[in-house]
């Protein structure tokens, strides 16, 4: 990178500030400068989660990796170190930007060694291994069925968490699950079967791709939290710290 171009990202990344979660978050001064220049990573947060220079957080668009004390989530974590630590990378947005937390929600490519192949898509390529699962939140689904597609061939195979872990979802994956009919509404509401009550799940929390919304059982959608409160459901535990 550039002098010159490091300079002005530094000075862009100082003046928006720090985070309240201790990191560093991209304003929109300059925004292209920082999505069209290549990046190091150095740290890995998780299994879906990593940090660049400047100490700018990045979660990993459409995949969600075992949370800690989950199982599979060392694995995770150590195959995103062996895939992209301390290594130079590309970043993509798509439309949301940001999540919750202020992390920045990209997808990320590892370059190609050689000119004549492809950079690998490391959100594709975490999925085909099998160390996380797909995490479908509108609006970012540019590459939604690429990576069911990733995940159905690691599912399959029994590759990573499919092989390793017990697969408590998969009496629910075969109840309906129905998708959003407003994009501006994607809160999810639901009616735990296991006596957890009636909970909502914002986009961004770690287990909002993990639930499932069957109408007939009372379940939903709703545009905003104060909505979902008013319906009889509470804030889901799992939403209020980041993962």
């Amino acid at each position: 990178m550039k002098k010159s171009v490091l300079a002005t990202l530094i000075a862009t990344l100082l003046a928006g500030g720090t985070a309240g979660f201790g990191y560093k978050v991209i304003r929109d001064n300059n925004a292209d400068i920082f999505e069209s220049s290549v990046h190091q990573v150095v740290y890995i947060v998780d299994g879906d989660t990593l940090d660049i220079e400047d100490d700018v957080r990045i979660r990993l668009l459409g995949i969600d990796s075992p949370e800690r004390d989950e199982c599979g989530y060392t694995e995770s974590k150590v195959f995103l170190q062996s895939l992209v630590g301390g290594a130079h990378i590309n970043l993509e947005k798509d439309i949301s930007g940001t999540d919750l937390y202020d992390r920045l929600l990209r997808y990320i490519y590892l370059p190609a060694d050689d000119i004549e192949d492809d950079e690998v898509l490391v959100n594709e390529a975490i999925l085909r291994a099998g160390h996380a699962k797909t995490l479908a939140v509108a609006p970012d689904n540019r590459y939604r069925d690429l990576f069911a597609t990733a995940q159905d061939e690691a599912r399959r195979a029994g590759k990573g968490l499919w092989g390793k872990c017990p697969q408590e979802d998969d009496e629910r994956e075969l109840q309906a699950d129905a998708m959003p009919t407003d994009s501006e509404c994607v809160i999810k509401a639901n009616i735990s079967a296991k006596s957890y009550g009636s909970k909502y799940f914002l986009p961004g929390c770690p287990n909002y791709n993990r639930v499932k919304i069957d109408p007939r059982r009372g379940e939903g959608y709703y545009c905003t939290e104060a909505d979902a409160i008013a319906a009889g459901f509470t804030r889901s535990e799992s939403c209020l710290s980041p993962s």
